[in-house]
């Protein structure tokens, strides 16, 4: 019995022993390590350090023992990974990883960090982990600057073929029913022989001006010694692609012939679009290159692969340039349509509708430039340039006594959600001193479906500040009419298609008479425009409206005829009366 309890007390004498060495042996490995290392307790707070682990971080034992390990992105901002690393030590007892983490001096550095589980945990004993990691920003940064090198062109600065070719093969995989479109586009700035060395325009500044000329998030990068592309994603695609994309080429090509003293450019581009000319990357840079061949002989440098599309966009672009020089020339004038009371024959106010006097094709009509206006921010520009001489007119005719009720303006949907949108009409009236009382503001609904809580808040404050607040073309879409209760409309206009059918179709005359018992019950106001006879103008009366707009009283006539639109008046009240 003696001999078992001694065997037994010189084993546990051993294990003890050999434990301890164990320990010993661990310490003194930590303590010469010359990577850094750490232990680390089943919070992954650190328990013990070693003195490479404090050369390398610049922390004290004082300063870093209790604290959780701390790892950040390469950006410096914190990223959580505690809890992806402690399943990786559940699962397989280890993780390993190049992470970033910050210094003493709050320097980010990278580094090679291996974390293996010591001592599992138990009931009676904590689990530990050992960590140990190397400093590697130096051959992170050397990775930073291979990567710089094989993904940027070092004459420009922008991205490579290399780069282009990838972004393209991801736009192709990212095309979703939202965004179906997308455009590749090659720009070649000589079609014969061009060397950058001997052209007097750097040719970092050339990219660095063209660049300046397409919006951020659209990708320019240099193909070849010659040739640059450009890829236009599918989000920032607009409905008129062919006409975005001629519109970009266009400042593109102006901003280098501005360069043109500096350098012997012939730039030309061609336009390829997808899907209609390829389903794969090398399809469509086949079309764009076919585009571009053919710029080189056109009369224009600017060529989409469908030769149908380019004069239908060629076209719209020449009449957007010619647009925003008649803003600057003052060749818009407005003419102003009377709104007649049916029951009194008086006229209750004016609506303001732009017309441009065109040098060479005439008198236009807002059908034929709208659109365009719309599709930039022209319509801004054109909505401001209403707003001025509306004011310069109702001013005049405060004066005379010749105005009648509020003149009203329509409201872009791009000028409505300005930030300065009611500031800017505000200071205008401010300056001719009118008020706002004086005015109706007309929104197309479609105001309501894009941004509604912001669309509430402008409306308000107008509201607020004194506007009438008119919606326009209402029964066109009926989507608006669960929200019409939310927004501070003083009155709706019926739109003129369902006026238009009101003698044909008795669907449209009692959808006609539902919309305006509504407004009836919401308290509002009904107006009905593009009344053309006066059938229309009874059967609208019947209903309830009472007040139209249309030829049937008065076509829209030029500020100099608004007296004859009074006079007329005037005549059909004796007329009423006698």
């Amino acid at each position: 019995m003696l001999l078992i309890l001694a065997v037994a007390s010189l084993s546990l004498w051993f294990k003890l022993h050999s434990a301890n060495r164990t320990a010993k042996q661990l310490r003194t490995y930590i303590e010469q390590h010359r990577d850094a290392v750490c232990l680390l307790d089943e919070a992954l707070n650190i328990q013990q350090v070693n003195p490479a682990f404090c050369q390398i971080t610049g922390f004290s034992k004082e300063q870093i023992l209790g604290q959780p390990l701390k790892v950040f992105n390469s950006q410096g901002e914190p990223e959580d990974l505690a809890c992806s690393i402690q399943q990786s030590l559940q699962k397989r007892r280890f993780w390993h990883g190049d992470i970033w983490s910050r210094k003493a001096n709050q320097q980010v550095f990278a580094l090679d960090l291996a974390i293996s589980c010591l001592q599992t945990a138990t009931k009676s004993k904590p689990a530990l982990y050992l960590a140990t990691f190397a400093d590697i920003s130096t051959r992170k940064m050397n990775e930073l600057e291979l990567r710089r090198v094989n993904t940027k062109d070092p004459g420009t600065r922008l991205p490579n073929r290399a780069v282009f070719m990838d972004y393209l093969e991801r736009e192709l995989q990212s095309v979703t029913e939202q965004h179906p479109a997308f455009a590749v586009m090659i720009l070649q700035l000589n079609s014969t022989g061009f060397d950058p060395m001997t052209q007097p325009l750097p040719l970092a500044e050339l990219a660095a001006a063209i660049r300046s000329q397409l919006p951020t998030n659209v990708l320019l990068a240099r193909l070849s010694t010659n040739e640059f592309g450009i890829l236009l994603p599918a989000y920032l695609a607009s409905k008129r692609l062919d006409l975005h994309c001629y519109r970009l080429a266009r400042q593109v090509l102006n901003v280098i012939e501005r360069s043109a003293d500096r350098g012997p450019f012939s730039p030309a581009v061609g336009i390829a679009l997808y899907p209609d000319d390829g389903h794969s990357y090398d399809q469509l840079l086949r079309s764009a290159d076919h585009a571009l061949q053919r710029a080189h002989s056109a009369d224009s440098p600017i060529q989409l692969f469908n030769q149908a599309a380019l004069p239908r966009s060629s076209d719209s672009f020449v009449l957007e340039q010619e647009l925003q020089l008649a803003l600057k020339n003052q060749e818009i004038r407005l003419s102003f349509q009377p709104k007649l009371c049916v029951s009194s024959n008086r006229v209750s106010g004016l609506e303001a509708l732009a017309r441009w006097q065109h040098p060479q094709r005439g008198l236009m009509l807002p059908a034929q430039f709208l659109r365009i206006a719309e599709e930039t921010d022209t319509i801004i520009q054109l909505d401001h340039c209403v707003l001025q001489q509306a004011c310069e007119h109702l001013q005049h005719w405060s004066k005379t006594g010749l105005m009648r009720g509020r003149l009203a303006l329509n409201i872009a949907s791009q000028t409505f959600f300005q930030p300065d949108f009611l500031a800017y009409y505000l200071l205008q009236l401010q300056q001719y001193q009118l008020k706002p009382e004086q005015f109706e503001l007309e929104l197309d609904q479609t105001i309501l479906q894009q941004q509604p809580e912001q669309s509430k808040r402008i409306l308000h404050s107008a509201k607020e500040a004194g506007f009438f607040l008119v919606l326009d073309r209402f029964g066109a879409g009926l989507s608006a009419l669960q929200h019409l209760r939310e927004y501070p409309f003083d009155q709706i206009k019926i739109d003129g298609s369902l006026v238009q059918k009101l003698e044909q179709s008795e669907l449209d005359r009692n959808l006609t008479a539902s919309l305006i018992r509504m407004a009836g019950y919401l308290q509002l106001g009904v107006v009905a425009c593009q009344v053309e006879n006066e059938m229309q103008a009874y059967l609208l009366h019947v209903m309830g409206c009472e007040t139209i707009q249309g030829n049937v009283f008065s076509k829209a006539v030029l500020p100099s005829e608004l007296a004859g639109v009074i006079a007329k008046e005037a005549r059909a009240i004796r007329q009423q009366t006698g």
